[in-house]
């Protein structure tokens, strides 16, 4: 067992095979990698935050590659941010997309992957926190993996966890104590367990388009990486490739929500974002803020705002 340590911050960038090829075997594990196409068009990206039992990473790279790699040894779970992701571990053949989050390859199976311009979020956690978390599944949490993506919602809550822990150690200069460190692998686990691995007694579910239906995937995506634009359904529709009515009916019965109301509330947490990061000294100011990502009416934004957070946007500025 590695166990926690102090946070290592690492970015990696490079225009050759060869360089990246030893970064995904230093990081990863051992592994052949080809590039189709021009390799002077080549970049592969790399950025890290190590913990030791648990790390953090973004990986983007350019082109399609593929790449065959040895069993991992870890559990690692993905979401594609950007371009197309293709696993084989001989368990399971998938062709993963934006907003898609899901387990990697089985942690004791080699695997080939094929890249295409894919940007990914990777997270990986090593077995040995799994233990204790839940008696009824310590020892069994590999047999309970369910690999197809998960729902829409499951989705939101584990990007929500990762980018909660990224947070907590991307600040340079700040020392953690072991509580801190234990405590955010703990969570991590704890999250990847109900996320993604099946109740004792229950059966995999296969149907993924009742699962994570691909309007309801590629909308939250589109919205996610666009919430800066003037959008409309009609223009979220058009991005997931079916008519409104779809895209509302499918909302609406897996999110219990309308594609404007969840972009409504990605804006919202821009806005909380960049109430805590500001403060009166520097010009923020919650009128200004909410303006920018498109809250016009002050009342009707204070109320959003109060039922997504439990209080105010003033409340949030002063108490950063």
């Amino acid at each position: 067992m590695v166990g926690v340590h102090e946070p290592m911050v690492t970015e990696f960038a490079t225009t050759d095979p060869e360089q990246a090829h030893a970064l995904i075997a230093e990081a990863y594990r051992d592994n052949r990698l080809r590039v189709r196409g021009t390799v002077e068009n080549y970049r592969f990206e790399h950025n890290r935050c190590d913990l030791g039992d648990v790390h953090l990473d973004v990986m983007h790279n350019t082109l399609t590659t593929e790449i065959v790699v040895q069993p991992l040894g870890r559990l690692v779970l993905l979401r594609v941010l950007g371009g197309e992701l293709e696993i084989d571990d001989g368990i399971s053949d998938r062709r993963l997309v934006p907003g898609d989050v899901f387990v990697g390859p089985h942690p004791g199976q080699g695997y080939r992957t094929g890249l295409h311009g894919a940007r990914l979020q990777i997270t990986g956690i090593d077995l040995s926190l799994f233990s204790g978390i839940d008696p009824a599944q310590d020892g069994r949490v590999i047999e309970r993996l369910r690999y197809e993506p998960v729902s829409a919602e499951k989705a939101r809550r584990w990007r929500q966890t990762v980018e909660y822990v990224t947070g907590l150690f991307s600040e340079s200069g700040v020392a953690h104590g072991p509580l801190v460190l234990g405590t955010a692998g703990r969570l991590m686990a704890a999250v990847a367990l109900d996320t993604f691995t099946a109740a004792a007694g229950h059966d995999r579910p296969r149907d993924r388009r009742d699962a994570a239906p691909e309007a309801v995937r590629r909308g939250i995506a589109f919205m996610e990486a666009n919430p800066d634009l003037d959008l409309g359904v009609a223009d979220i529709a058009r991005a997931c490739r079916v008519s409104v009515r779809a895209l509302q009916l499918a909302f609406r019965r897996h999110l219990d929500t309308t594609p404007m109301a969840y972009l409504r509330r990605i804006r919202l947490d821009r806005v909380r974002a960049e109430l805590r990061d500001g403060g009166p000294g520097d010009g923020t100011t919650v009128t200004r803020v909410a303006a920018n990502w498109g809250f016009l009416d002050g009342s009707r934004f204070s109320a959003h705002y109060r039922q997504a957070f439990g209080e105010s946007p003033s409340h949030t500025l002063r108490e950063r």
